[in-house]
């Protein structure tokens, strides 16, 4: 199996961060400081270099750090398999987002094809219990690792969402723009949705490789809408529920409407229905088999990103989580409070130590 790991990180005019530059030899990187002093930061810089808005989903020209006028860039190696990658991201004078490979400009999408990195946070701790719109997003940045193509499609599918809602709030009704928007709808939703579909069923398939493993439960995982045939059936339920959308004045069926659902299979009860431990494990379980299916599918594991994930489990269950990680061989960056859970791991850690001096970060490098 091929490995993607992170080798040099620098940092820019990033949030916290004036500078920094750090160099990784581990399979696994641990920050730990007092909360509020650029933990997460760190990860969330890593995060960027996959398509989309990060772990925060922050606005890009929130990053510049704080009192700067200069504007934030981050540069990476990577090494994948045997050959090292220089992979850089940062804003350019219009305030808009630049990707760099080797030197040479590509586009923000070409990321997708390059690297997998998949993360966890405590926001997602609400996940099972939040709005739909929640769950569709963690699964859409899902399906990207697998079909870089869907990134694209989310995109045009909102813009073409937009456009039939702003014409279903018009007193005249223009039927010929209405087909168009329609036709656009149902080609590029009848793909997200089907793209979705595949996925789920990749990590229905990776379960049966999986043992319940106590705290993390088998999951039965599903969309709560039924699938269309082709893009021609959706394109006949957009122009069949018009009138109701009319009324509605919004656009009422379609691949924006689907929401991910998830089971506890033992007990056979929704998520959203579970205790809020068993909440957590079901994410977790989500986590893990979307990292098994990555690695299984492409030769190769991704980086994963788990923001203060040690300081919501016991000792036993967090060894269990990370054993499940570290059998695909992945790279690890995990942010803590305190550096004590370290003696449960099995393997060599790479540490760092963070605090707040002189109105900036400042990182150290812990000696083993």
């Amino acid at each position: 199996m091929n490995n993607l790991n992170l080798k040099n990180l620098k940092l820019r005019n990033f949030r916290s961060h004036k500078s920094l530059d750090l160099d990784f030899y581990s399979h696994f990187i641990y920050f730990s400081g007092p909360n509020g002093v650029g933990k997460t930061n760190i990860l969330e810089a890593i995060s960027l270099f996959s398509p989309g808005r990060g772990l925060r989903g922050a606005n890009i020209n929130d990053l510049i750090k704080f009192n700067s006028e200069k504007l934030w860039d981050l540069y990476s190696i990577f090494k994948i398999a045997n050959i090292f990658i220089e992979i850089e991201i940062g804003l350019d004078n219009k305030g808009k987002k630049n990707l760099r490979v080797d030197g040479k400009k590509k586009p923000l999408i070409y990321l997708t094809e390059l690297l997998k990195i998949i993360w966890i946070t405590p926001l997602m701790d609400r996940l099972w219990i939040g709005g739909s719109n929640d769950r569709r997003r963690v699964l859409d940045r899902l399906v990207m690792n697998f079909f870089p193509k869907h990134a694209k499609n989310c995109i045009i599918y909102e813009q073409a969402l937009k456009k039939r809602n702003f014409l279903l709030k018009e007193s005249e009704k223009d039927i010929a723009w209405f087909l168009a928007v329609e036709k656009q709808l149902s080609v590029i939703g009848y793909e997200i949705d089907k793209y979705r579909r595949e996925v789920i069923e990749l990590l229905i398939k990776m379960q049966i490789n999986m043992k319940n493993q106590g705290f993390f439960p088998i999951l039965n995982i599903d969309l709560d809408t039924q699938p269309f045939k082709n893009s021609e059936e959706l394109f006949e339920e957009l122009q069949k529920s018009r009138q109701t959308d009319f009324k509605a004045k919004r656009t009422l069926i379609g691949p924006h409407k689907s929401d991910l659902i998830v089971n506890h299979s033992i007990k056979n009860i929704q998520a959203k229905n579970c205790s809020t431990g068993e909440q957590k494990s079901l994410l977790l379980s989500f986590f893990i088999l979307s990292s098994l299916a990555i690695s299984r599918k492409f030769g190769k594991p991704p980086i994963i990103l788990l923001d203060e994930i040690v300081a919501h489990l016991d000792k036993e269950n967090l060894s269990i989580f990370l054993q499940q990680l570290i059998s695909i061989n992945a790279q690890i960056f995990a942010t803590g409070t305190d550096i004590n859970n370290l003696d449960i791991l099995p393997f060599d850690t790479q540490s760092y130590s963070i605090d707040w001096s002189e109105n900036k970060s400042k990182v150290s490098l812990n000696k083993n």
